[in-house]
């Protein structure tokens, strides 16, 4: 293995020149040889704007010169290209170009680098940059001991850029934007600055390793806003690192991905539809979790900062899932939670908030100062599900049952998310019970609550019957069944009054319905859910009547009618929401009087009858007196219907 010193012609009269050219020495070089420039050198071409390609597997490195100010290392002034699978070694120089549209160093063509104490810099001061670094095409770039200098040209391009590659950076100091397009990162103690754009882009399936580092910067804009740390459709993995962009929502900008923090100090976050685990990590000023992202974390805190953000905001079928969750400065409010946020957080601390050293206050022990602040959460949005089970009158056993299926199918598909084994699951059901108990309002509520944990992929429900499915003549039933259950992909089908399905005997067409629902069940057993509702005892027979059914629907659930007790309660909360007002107590002996004496058990729908004729009566009454009370129900309008 050869040594080319490069280095001024020192040819004299007297004596042959002991160095080469660089160019000529790189011609002559041969795979494993060394082109060694001498200290203090600058390798200069004729033609500023040359790129020089290496093509072979040789190292490049300069001679150092010590100085009372530091090293002075030997420049090339012109572009390092390297390609076809070569593999370079870089140590002890600097790169640098001096003009615009060009790159200090390209690596390409599944080829390899590896650059230990190197300066980057392009001095142009006028048009437009392009990558500093470039490294494409499934090629490697290792840096150790890397500075790479600012650029004058303030146009948001300035930039390490890396595609279908890998690229290795530690103990580096970076003034440009590091850009991760579809590649492997992995860095450990840099501290990267750029404040034209993002400081770090992760995008289209990347993977990031990062360790002991500080990314400060990112750029705000009427037009524009640049996180200083922007993950999209990617994996992180983070440990001991501080991102810095003051007063903005989301420093660190997650979306589609999958991103875990440990040990980090963040001056905000904002992630959207992503997977996070959190490790002690603390965020200065906030964080939002949006549009369906999961957070799991054992702690984290949130310092608070009032700059009109909100300490801690989610919306959308989110998850916030922690052991504890640490406050300093709070907000008004301090929690935002859209109603279908799941919230899972034991412990809330509030600790005395240190402004000056930005920190939580400490006593004369060490100890955190814990202040007996309230919480304030604020809820928006449409109640959950489960609030919408939980206000229904009675049904304590429906409730329970359905609480513990859901619980069941949430567990599968986590387990499932996670790769572990997961049972098979059903969620094919049969509710039971007479009209009015609530069949069709708790088959939506689940429907809801098995989208919202991800169970199923839509919160479609469709409701249908026997005349819905089954046609008048031979074939017409399987077309009309087929598109029902179409209609309900991805979602939940109700048919009320199922056991009519099998009313006509063998040759009613009901039995070609059951036949292609039984198919379509076993053809798609993760993408629907189908809910048959009837008559206790009918619904028996009916599955008595057909096995195939009764193995495939293993969920149960009894509607049992609701008591008189009950029943007022139900009435009177209709009243109230049609802003009617009535003695409760004359309406309650109403009812019970009406109750005992009534042969008609349709529960919600006997009620609804009932309030209906009081108004109506309401109505008569007020016919010849305009000046009456069009709200109040009295005692004379309830008698008016009693049985």
């Amino acid at each position: 293995m050869a040594v080319y010193l490069v280095g001024a012609d020192n040819k004299t009269l007297f004596k042959k020149r002991s160095t080469w050219d660089f160019k000529a020495a790189l011609a002559a070089a041969k795979d494993g040889d060394t082109l060694e420039i001498e200290r203090e050198f600058f390798v200069v071409f004729e033609k500023n704007e040359e790129n020089i390609i290496i093509d072979k597997n040789i190292t490049i490195q300069g001679q150092l010169a010590e100085t009372k100010d530091g090293q002075i290392i030997p420049t090339i002034q012109g572009g390092l290209f390297v390609k076809n699978k070569a593999a370079v070694t870089l140590r002890n120089i600097g790169i640098r170009r001096q003009i615009a549209k060009s790159n200090c160093l390209n690596v390409s063509n599944e080829s390899s680098v590896v650059a230990e104490n190197i300066v980057i810099e392009n001095t142009a001061t006028e048009g437009e940059n392009y990558p500093i670094v470039y490294v494409k095409e499934q090629s490697k770039l290792e840096l150790n001991k890397i500075t790479i200098m600012p650029s004058s040209i303030r146009d948001g391009k300035h930039k390490i850029y890396v595609a279908d590659s890998k690229l290795t950076i530690k103990n580096a100091k970076i003034d440009a934007c590091i850009s991760i397009d579809n590649a492997k990162f992995d860095c450990e103690n840099i501290r990267a600055h750029y404040s034209e754009s993002n400081v770090l882009v992760l995008k289209n399936n990347s993977i990031a390793t990062v360790q002991k580092s500080n990314f400060i910067g990112g750029k705000l804009t009427e037009k524009a806003k640049y996180p200083c740390v922007f993950c999209a459709d990617s994996k992180l993995n983070c440990k001991n690192i501080t991102i810095v962009q003051p007063n903005y929502l989301s420093a660190l900008y997650g979306k589609h991905s999958t991103i875990q923090l440990s040990e980090e100090r963040i001056d905000s976050a904002g992630f959207y539809d992503c997977k996070v685990e959190i490790n002690n990590t603390v965020f200065v000023e906030s964080l939002e979790i949006r549009e369906g992202t999961r957070l799991e974390a054992n702690r984290f805190s949130i310092l608070g900062k009032i700059n009109g953000r909100i300490n801690l905001f989610a919306d959308g079928r989110s998850a916030i899932i922690a052991e504890e969750i640490n406050f300093g400065l709070l907000t008004e409010p301090n929690i935002k939670l859209d109603r279908k946020v799941d919230f899972k957080v034991p412990v809330l601390n509030v600790w005395q908030y240190d402004a000056e050293n930005e920190w939580f206050a400490s006593d004369e022990t060490g100890n955190l100062i814990a202040l007996n602040n309230e919480m304030k959460i604020n809820y928006f949005g449409e109640k959950t599900s489960y609030e919408k089970l939980n206000e229904m009158i009675g049904l304590s056993s429906v409730k329970a049952d359905i609480k513990e299926f859901i619980a069941l199918a949430q567990m599968n598909k986590i387990r499932e998310d996670r790769g572990l084994t997961a049972a098979a699951l059903t969620l094919h059901s049969l509710f039971l019970g007479n009209p009015g108990t609530g069949k069709t309002t708790v088959a939506r509520i689940v429907g809801n609550l098995l989208y919202e944990k991800g169970v199923i992929s839509s919160d479609r429900f469709v409701e249908t019957s026997r005349s819905d499915l089954v046609g008048q003549y031979i074939g017409a039933t399987a077309l009309k069944t087929r598109e029902v259950l179409d209609s309900a992909l991805g979602g939940v089908l109700f048919i009320d009054e199922a056991y009519t399905l099998a009313n006509g005997g063998e040759k009613d067409f009901g039995l070609e319905a059951i036949n292609e629902l039984l198919k379509f069940m076993e053809d798609n057993r993760e993408d629907i859910v189908i809910i048959f509702a009837g008559y206790t005892d009918a619904m028996m027979k009916f599955l008595e009547m057909n096995e195939g059914l009764k193995s495939r629907v293993p969920n149960v659930f009894n509607f049992e009618d609701y008591t008189p007790d009950e029943l007022v309660t139900i009435g009177l909360a209709q009243l109230k929401a049609q802003s009617y007002i009535v003695n409760e107590d004359d309406y309650s002996a109403l009812v019970h009087h009406n109750f005992e004496r009534t042969n008609d058990f349709s529960n919600g729908r006997w009620i609804r009858n009932l309030n209906e004729r009081i108004i109506r009566k309401l109505a008569l009454r007020l016919y010849e007196d305009e000046n009456g009370d069009i709200t109040k129900i009295t005692k004379e309008d309830l008698t008016a219907v009693k049985l």
